[in-house]
């Protein structure tokens, strides 16, 4: 039989366990883990900015995107009809963000086209961040 015995066995098997928890404990605490971003007062600020403006975008109406043979077309609600608008437009790929690109948009009216070349095999997200009459509005559109 065994020169140690079952007794031996069992010690040296919570010896283990006790050192693998030991080390385990040793490394989750030694772990940086940010469950809140450093700047998150200044994000939240600025999300809260942002759902203001799309609240203020859709007081005034839709937005509708649309893709044409040249690009994409915007109309705005009626609302913008003889006003000047100014801002930024945001083209996300979700499938390959290598793709993203941003292009300024200026024009009076409700109705823009803009010779953007867009893959037309998959999905884009289209935002509108944009100035009109020094009111600040956004509105974002998925185009499939």
């Amino acid at each position: 039989m065994n020169k140690y015995g079952w007794p031996v066995g069992i010690t040296l098997a919570m010896l283990v366990f006790m050192g693998l928890t030991l080390a385990f404990v040793r490394k989750a605490f030694s772990e940086r883990v940010d469950l809140v971003a450093p700047d998150y007062y200044y994000r939240d600020k600025e999300f809260s900015e942002r759902l203001e403006k799309e609240k203020l975008l859709l007081k005034r109406g839709k937005i509708l995107i649309e893709r044409t043979a040249t690009g994409v077309a915007i109309r705005l609600p009626e609302f913008f009809l003889g006003k000047k608008v100014s801002g930024k437009i945001v083209f996300y790929s979700p499938i390959n963000p290598a793709e993203d690109f941003t292009r300024p948009m200026e024009w009076t009216g409700t109705t823009a086209n803009f010779a953007v070349p867009l893959s037309s095999a998959h999905i884009w997200k289209i935002s509108l961040d944009f100035t009109s009459n020094n009111e600040k509005y956004f509105g974002a559109v998925t185009l499939r």
